[in-house]
């Protein structure tokens, strides 16, 4: 529990909400995909191994979403979490990092230097991963809420990865303008302006006692930040728009392969399977369906040009746990235990675009009896 009385800590929550009142302006209009994926890792806070099907269930519960298991498999995977175990390790490193700034908000300054150390690793095997500040800002509420005492959840859950890692460098920079800690340097920046670092360093060594100096050398720090922002901003508006493409190019494929359409995708591997058979037993095929051959072996050309790949083998019959056919749909008796073992087999093989790891459409099985 965080006193949030204190005159210190209302300074620093005062700055913070400042700032996230910048980010938000600075995003401009509300994306829904993100407020949706914001809402969906605040929950996730509540338990660390919550898989998808308890995702949908507690974003009914808390947010009164509407939303599908395979939506949240989707936004998970595009937020480079799609994987359970990488995506605990996040969330740890999240919690550890929000523990050290409970301390460090408090003015204990062996705390801040754990928070600053903590939050600069890289959260995932020493990979760093762009989501990993964004999550670390809404656990520190989450875990943290009576600090939110100007409300600011709903903003900071709207915010993309890249306000969210300027936003997660102004909680440091606010805790220590308030204790007056050294100030936090984004390492990046200064690469890239190493003599405005060097400016920076000597202007705080020979002016520290002075304050409006202080305030000068403050802003400047500020005003680079602001501009590395702005470079960061550009390249995530250009990362989604290249996955936006990626997305047209999914859901294409997907009503290719709905229901509506006649499972356009499986029935191609379905009579491609079926000439070659025709074929290895010598049988003559019309000479008359010649046409139609063809274009079926350029229809299943175009699916594999587009990096459109089955995800499981039709027919198939092997032995999985609940876990195993997760992200399928599955045609059988509940499995009564995790352990539990059923025999099941494809019907229908499922489909990914595999460059960017999107499903197109779930695998379907059914339970051998």
């Amino acid at each position: 529990m965080i006193n949030v009385k204190d005159s210190k800590v209302q300074e620093v929550l005062e700055i913070i909400h400042e700032a996230i009142i910048r980010k938000e302006k600075r995003g401009g209009r509300l994306n829904e995909e993100i407020l949706t994926e914001g809402k969906i890792f605040s929950v996730i806070c509540k338990d660390f191994d919550m898989g998808p099907r308890k995702i949908v269930d507690c974003m009914e519960e808390s947010y009164g979403y509407d939303i599908t298991v395979d939506e949240v498999i989707k936004l998970l995977r595009g937020a480079k979490m799609g994987i359970p175990g990488e995506r605990k390790e996040i969330f740890k490193w999240a919690d550890r990092v929000a523990t050290s700034f409970s301390k460090a908000i408090l003015g204990d300054k062996k705390a801040f230097e754990e928070f600053d150390k903590i939050r600069k690793e890289p959260a995932v095997n020493g990979e760093k991963r762009r989501v990993q500040e964004r999550v670390a800002n809404i656990i520190i509420y989450e875990k943290y809420p009576e600090i939110d005492v100007f409300e600011d959840m709903e903003r900071l859950l709207s915010l993309g990865n890249t306000l969210a890692r300027y936003l997660f460098f102004d909680i440091a920079d606010a805790i220590c303008e308030v204790y007056d800690f050294p100030l936090y340097k984004d390492k990046e920046k200064d690469k890239q302006d190493h003599q405005g670092k060097k400016k920076i360093e000597k202007a705080e060594k020979q002016l520290s006692h002075e304050q409006a100096l202080k305030k000068v050398v403050q802003l400047e720090n500020t005003l680079e930040r602001t501009d590395a922002m702005l470079q960061d901003l550009q390249k995530e508006f250009d990362v989604q728009l290249e996955e936006s493409k990626s997305k047209e190019l999914a859901e294409f494929f997907a009503k290719l392969n709905s229901e509506k359409y006649g499972c356009i995708l499986d029935e191609l591997l379905v009579v491609n399977k079926g000439v070659d058979r025709l074929r290895k037993s010598n049988y003559e095929l019309p000479i008359e369906i010649n046409g139609l051959l063809i274009m079926v072996k350029k229809l299943i050309q175009f699916v594999r040009d587009s990096h459109i790949e089955p995800i499981m083998k039709v027919n198939s019959v092997r032995e999985v746990v609940a876990s195993d056919i997760e992200y399928c749909n599955y045609d059988g008796s509940p499995f009564e235990s995790p352990e539990e073992k059923k025999k099941i087999k494809v019907i229908s093989s499922g489909w990914v675009y595999k460059d960017k790891d999107l499903q197109i459409s779930r695998p379907k099985v059914k339970e051998e009896k």
